[in-house]
């Protein structure tokens, strides 16, 4: 009896039963892999209806993480930051350090705009706000694929623009 119970372990039963048993395993571990994906798109889905209508753009950092540049009342705020936005002077939007674009209020002039930085295999978008004290203030858009980063430089900037020029925002 112990023999044949060996010639069966041995034989090829006991290899497909191990290879079946890591097949399952590999299943519920795409799973687990896929439902952790799934959560965290829900959570990040609440955290922007929560700021509904406020939300201007998803800012991703270099880490991975999701953050919101908001739309409020009176100011505008993303993760690393908040100006009020009656302390906004001008603004400019920036790849690699030079400028693409600016705008400012009526009045205010913007210092002059330096030279880009030495091109290292990728795009860096940034946009600049320039405050009436004399301060800055940086958004940091991102590094990602060209597309991703541009759309967030670029409606940031614009959200900035329509406020210093005086045309209504999301909020009115």
């Amino acid at each position: 009896m112990v023999q044949a119970v060996f010639d069966a372990l041995t034989s090829g039963l006991a290899i497909r039963i191990a290879a079946g048993v890591l097949f399952l395993l590999f299943l519920w571990m795409l799973l687990r892999f896929a439902l952790g994906l799934r959560y965290s798109k829900v959570v990040r889905e609440e955290e922007r209806d929560a700021q509904r209508g406020r939300v201007v753009v998803e800012i991703p950092s270099a880490a991975g993480e999701v953050g919101f540049f908001v739309e409020e009342a009176d100011a505008f705020a993303w993760p690393d930051g908040r100006v009020a936005k009656d302390a906004i002077a001008g603004a400019r939007l920036l790849l690699r350090g030079g400028a693409i674009g600016d705008c400012a209020r009526p009045g205010n002039a913007l210092p002059a705009a330096g030279p880009a930085d030495e091109f290292e295999g990728r795009e860096r978008w940034d946009v600049v706000l320039y405050l009436g004290d004399g301060g800055t203030a940086t958004v940091a858009c991102g590094t990602l694929r060209e597309g991703v980063s541009r759309e967030v430089a670029a409606r940031v900037f614009e959200a900035v623009r329509a406020v210093l020029q005086g045309r209504p925002g999301p909020l009115g």
